[in-house]
């Protein structure tokens, strides 16, 4: 199969969204870069090859969801993503054979985790539970690297099972052995927290938490005058404002990410997410209410600097701003 048509093909599956775990070219080389040369190179370009054959014949099953309920859909699905995994694992298998210097070793790793973590994207019962690609976003000791991959190496497949038995039982109506699948899917988010506590800065910590609120607005208003504006005071202004905002808006982040935590750890369910459906259970309710009226104070704050950034503008520049709108 050409080199062509190998990507041809494995953008159609992806698109149609009906193999995951998928590895693709892009995806292939991003993880390698240079440490394909020589040998090695043909070698590993034969496996992906073959690989990408086997990958298309899975699309095969497509006509056996066109009649099922919702649940035979997941059924079958997972059936195709348990085969698309093996197929990648012998893929993985096959690249490892080649050779065993450590940074071929860690192209492996890289390969895996990336194509692993995109795949748990879909057919998430909680989505906000990321298992976010920390070596992808910023740099970590080989050994953090090497643990993130035995996290996913004893994890993957367990994760994957439960959250097509979670979908299901959503489907059914089974609330309570679906939360039985939520509680065991905030353990294993709590574990990878563990492993990549040390490591999360602001870029990470905005993948790790989707649906914090990250002020953009605020951002956007003072990047307006510092285009806009041409008087140093007005800019002094902003940037003392921008300060006071950064250090309150930390504040309040940190306490709905400890309130989120705690709901994971503690109480085994995910509060952003809406998982197994309402929760019955009173603390549970306690921690949604809370988040509710933080991220309120929030949104309320950020209006309220907004208009005092705005506030900082002669009015000639303010009319300017509010007629871009």
């Amino acid at each position: 199969m050409s080199t062509g048509l190998v990507i041809a093909v494995l953008s159609s599956l992806m698109g149609g969204g009906l193999v995951q775990p998928i590895c693709t070219p892009r995806d292939f080389q991003n993880a390698f870069r240079n440490s394909i040369q020589g040998d090695n190179e043909f070698i590993a370009k034969v496996i992906f090859d073959d690989y990408a054959e086997q990958v298309q014949a899975i699309n095969a099953g497509e006509t056996e969801k066109e009649n099922a309920t919702p649940s035979q859909q997941l059924a079958i699905e997972l059936q195709y993503a348990t085969e698309a995994d093996m197929l990648f694992d012998e893929l993985l298998s096959s690249l490892s054979a080649i050779n065993n210097d450590i940074e071929w070793r860690i192209s492996i790793a890289n390969l895996r985790r990336s194509v692993l973590l995109e795949a748990r994207k879909f057919t998430n019962p909680w989505p906000a539970t990321v298992w976010v690609d920390v070596p992808g976003i910023t740099t970590v000791p080989d050994d953090v690297l090497f643990q993130i991959d035995t996290f996913l190496l004893n994890n993957i497949d367990k994760d994957r099972t439960e959250r097509f038995m979670a979908s299901a039982l959503q489907i059914g109506g089974n609330v309570l052995k679906c939360k039985a699948y939520e509680k065991q899917s905030m353990q294993r988010w709590c574990e990878y927290l563990d492993i990549i506590a040390p490591y999360i800065d602001e870029e990470v910590s905005i993948a790790l938490y989707p649906q914090l609120d990250t002020g953009e607005e605020v951002e956007r208003i003072a990047n307006w005058i510092y285009k806009n504006s041409n008087d140093a005071k007005v800019h002094e202004s902003v940037l003392k404002q921008l300060s006071i905002w950064k250090t309150i808006k930390k504040k309040q982040n940190d306490t709905i990410i400890q309130l989120v935590i705690n709901a994971r750890k503690q109480l085994g369910f995910d509060p952003w997410s809406r998982g197994c459906g309402q929760q019955a259970d009173t603390a549970a309710y306690k921690v949604k209410n809370e988040l509710m009226q933080k991220s309120a104070e929030i949104n309320e704050f950020d209006n309220s600097t907004n208009n005092v950034l705005l506030r900082l503008l002669p009015e000639e520049l303010r009319h300017s701003f509010e007629s871009e709108e």
